[in-house]
């Protein structure tokens, strides 16, 4: 069924799907009824209702001199993964913490297909910090990546607040727009346009925080590289900063 699948995806065992929906479709329930419809042992179901119970998705009540289990409304799973979000977010710094420590290397993730292209992007934008980029041609980026980018992923970057200054090669047929640099409040970013001749990247370049992140949108690729190195970093910025400032 697919909406145990689901119900696995937000932190339930197979067996605890299957009998919080086996639970949700019979309403009060004794165990054997449980075990009867779910097909699972009775032994196995004692150990899932007090599973279930510390997730707070179950009810003990009693119905002629038995007990009974009900399984608490679906809008609780919502308060299940708050709960899975607050404990997430006080060991997330205690995580950090282990990674600054042991990574005192530069570290380099290697990313295949528009799935792993996209986990690059969702990397930019998941905490504060600028964002410096050489934009790849619009032409050589996959149109339902360019969906992701418009449509999902630039309206979080700017409902978080991440400013950008983007590099664009001019493939119009308008040399006034030679660099140019074109505020774009609405979208927290500066585009500066430079011509064909002063920009050779096919690939995006991004340069965030203590990272810089290389993606070749090529079908035969498909491929992002993300390199975290303060020295690269540097490296990049002023690289960047040359190009930004590039005149005619």
């Amino acid at each position: 069924m697919q909406i145990e699948n689901y119900l696995q995806k937000i932190g339930l065992t197979p067996k605890e799907a299957r009998l919080y929906i086996t639970g949700l479709q019979l309403g009060p329930a004794s165990i054997l009824d449980l075990a009867k419809e779910s097909g699972l042992k009775r032994t196995t179901i004692y150990e899932l209702i007090n599973s279930l119970k510390n997730k707070k998705l179950v009810n003990q009540s009693k119905k002629d001199r038995r007990n009974v289990f009900i399984m608490e409304e679906p809008d609780n799973l919502t308060l299940f993964l708050k709960q899975q979000e607050k404990v997430l977010e006080r060991i997330i710094p205690d995580l950090e913490a282990l990674k600054n420590i042991s990574n005192k290397k530069p570290t380099i993730r290697v990313f295949e297909n528009q799935a792993g292209l996209e986990k690059i992007y969702e990397d930019m934008i998941k905490k504060d910090g600028e964002i410096l980029a050489f934009a790849a041609p619009r032409d050589v980026i996959a149109p339902s990546l360019l969906e992701y980018l418009r449509e999902d992923w630039k309206p979080r970057r700017v409902k978080n607040n991440i400013e950008m200054k983007r590099l664009n090669i001019n493939l119009s047929q308008d040399s006034k727009l030679d660099y140019k640099i074109i505020p774009d409040p609405e979208d927290l970013q500066l585009v500066r346009y430079l011509p064909v001749k002063n920009y050779p990247f096919s690939i995006g370049i991004y340069i965030y925080r203590s990272k810089v992140a290389f993606v070749s949108y090529n079908p035969k690729e498909m491929i992002g590289i993300i390199i975290k190195s303060p020295e690269i970093v540097l490296t990049m910025k002023m690289v960047f900063n040359l190009f930004w400032k590039l005149e005619n």
